[in-house]
């Protein structure tokens, strides 16, 4: 799991915390007892589509400051306090408990697409300041707020018009189908950006062949080596993303080119499996570990099986692999 959804899901279990408990605390109030008296009349009185707008343009100014750095947190739990305390003064009127008000308003459909596009706007914006360099993530991500607070204005207004609110998840799931579809999109498309930008970090060209041999660098060994590093690096980001399955991938193409490279120095032919079987075999004779096949032929396996679960075993196998290539 990437890192900005996991803090996006962390704000929202908080966000739908704060209104519970906010909304189970008794409030005699009638100031926000009229203000919400107020704000219902102007919807009522007003056109579906004006209750769309009214709903949308109030919401989304809400998602806004969210999104503001750090600020946006506080911002969003004022607003969701608020919310609760305003629903709990008005449920004390028709003598009912704030707590079991709030949650019967959470079993209808628009809570579940308005609430988690605040937290989505939050957590765009922390994420900003976690990771600066990546800060085309946090814009890329905020992106899907206005479309999911506009369909969930659409769901709210349609609440007014049903003789069952509840016959809106029909047409709620579909959002929630593509706004998920939407969201990956937009996270695939901030990681091609940043692995683009992405500073590749060569190990030094000493480390591979002496330096008393210059032309040796437009040796194919070297461009392996190059390879080799590249993938390396583009692994381990996808691994700080909670990208399994890239991080998998390329922590093997990076392992293939390294053994290519292998196999180039110790003059053996790369043309098939089975070469590259017989280069592991070599390597392990060579330095006394002939149980180094077996390490490769099992990270191997999970590589062809894509068994993400066993992603941490995979990498253990995968370093001690080019651990000891490194020594031929």
């Amino acid at each position: 799991m990437r890192e900005i959804t996991k803090l996006i899901l962390i704000i929202f279990v908080f966000e739908v915390l704060l209104f519970l408990v906010a909304s189970a605390i008794p409030q005699n109030n009638p100031t926000l007892v009229s203000q919400f008296n107020s704000t219902e009349k102007q919807i009522l009185n007003v056109s579906y589509f004006g209750k769309v707008i009214h709903i949308y343009t109030h919401n989304l100014m809400v998602a806004i400051l969210d999104f503001i750095p750090a600020i946006g947190l506080v911002v969003l739990a004022i607003s969701i306090y608020s919310t609760g305390m305003v629903l709990s003064a008005f449920s004390s009127t028709l003598n009912v408990s704030g707590l079991l008000a709030a949650i019967g308003l959470m079993t209808l459909p628009h809570s579940w697409l308005e609430l988690p596009s605040y937290a989505i706007a939050s957590g765009s914006g922390l994420y900003i300041i976690i990771r600066p360099k990546e800060w085309i993530r946090g814009l890329l991500t905020l992106i899907i707020v206005p479309i999911e607070l506009f369909l969930a204005a659409l769901v709210e207004s349609g609440e007014f018009y049903v003789s069952n609110p509840y016959m809106l998840w029909l047409y709620a799931i579909p959002a929630f189908v593509f706004l998920y579809f939407f969201y990956e999109f937009l996270q695939k498309t901030a990681d091609k950006y940043i692995a683009s930008k992405v500073k590749i970090t060569q190990q030094p060209v000493s480390n591979y062949f002496p330096q008393t041999q210059p032309n040796l660098i437009q040796n194919p060994y070297a461009d392996y080596i190059t390879k080799y590093n590249q993938n390396w690096n583009l692994a381990s980001y996808y691994e700080t993303q909670g990208n399994i399955i890239e991080a998998m991938r390329y922590y093997w193409e990076a392992l293939y080119y390294l053994i290519t490279a292998v196999g180039l120095k110790l003059g053996m032919p790369t043309y098939s499996k089975e070469d590259y079987d017989n280069i592991i075999r070599s390597v392990g004779y060579k330095i006394g570990n002939p149980q180094l096949y077996d390490i490769y032929n099992e990270a191997f396996k999970i590589r062809v099986e894509n068994r993400i679960n066993d992603f941490s075993l995979f990498k253990t196998y995968i370093s001690e692999l080019a651990k000891y290539l490194h020594m031929i």
